[in-house]
Order: C-alpha cells, then structure tokens, then sequence
C-alpha cells in the first residue's frame, strides 16, 4: 500500500515539477522512456556529425497525439528529409484525420529546419524506423508510439 502511494506522488511531483520548468508550448527533449502523460511537445535534435548526420535520441517513445518535432540547431539551415517505414502520425499543418503520409520535408522555422508531426492513435506499441536524409548521408532511427 505504502509503495502504490510513494510511486504515486513521486509521480504526480514529477509531473508538477515539469509542468513548472517547461512554458507551455516549449518542447522537452525526447527520450527513450515514456514520458509523463503532462507532456505533449518533444523534440528530437537534428546535429551535423563528422559522417553524416546525428539524431539525439535514437529512439524517441511518444505517446499518441503528442507532438514531435525533427529540429536542427539554431542556425543551421541545410535541409533535411524523413523517411518512415509506416506513417507516423500527420503533419501539424494538416491537422487532419491520419493521411498516411511517410515522407516528410523539413522546412525553415525562423533559425533553423523543422519537421512537426503530431503522433498517430494507436491501441498497442508501434515501433517505426525511419530513415534521416541530410544531403547524401542517411541513418536509421526509430520512434516508438505508445497509447494515450
């Protein structure tokens, strides 16, 4: 009993805690654990590596509907391109039901190259690699939905 109590406030001080250090509409890093249910903006960082480019994390889990956006550093302007084996989820601008869209172009956001997707609904795990275009390099991440 004591357990289920500790876990749950230790929960609910986490999420109090980053609900106080992230302004709303400002995105957290992406992680390969799942995120508290409080979250619903994530970005996973796009960064110029000595072979190619980089994507920090790997793996990003997400739970469905929350919004993940593919950003390089501030400053860097080269484009890149999202490939995904199944269809994510839709492009924010849409904001449609889900249109099976796989590949996504980034596009420039003041200083930088975005992607914004928002996750789509599932009912189990969904694991989707993708492929990271930048120019001729290409790497293999992934990115795994979970249900809301």
């Amino acid at each position: 009993m004591w357990l289920y109590v500790a876990v749950s406030v230790g929960s609910a001080a986490c999420a109090a805690q980053l609900s106080a250090s992230v302004p709303p509409g400002e995105s957290v890093q992406c992680t390969d654990r799942l995120p508290v249910r409080i979250v619903k903006l994530v970005h996973v960082d796009v960064v110029p590596g000595p072979d190619g480019p980089i994507i920090i994390p790997e793996l990003c889990v997400v739970r469905s509907g929350t919004q993940v956006v593919w950003r390089t550093a501030d400053g860097v302007l080269e484009p890149f391109e999202l490939a995904f084996a199944d269809s994510p989820g839709t492009p924010t601008e849409l904001r449609t039901p889900e249109t099976g869209q796989k590949d996504f172009a980034s596009k420039r956001m003041g200083r930088r190259q975005e992607v914004l997707i928002i996750a789509k609904p599932v009912t189990a795990e969904s694991l989707i690699s993708y492929d990271v275009r930048i120019g001729t390099s290409h790497i293999d991440p992934g990115i795994k939905i979970m249900p809301r």
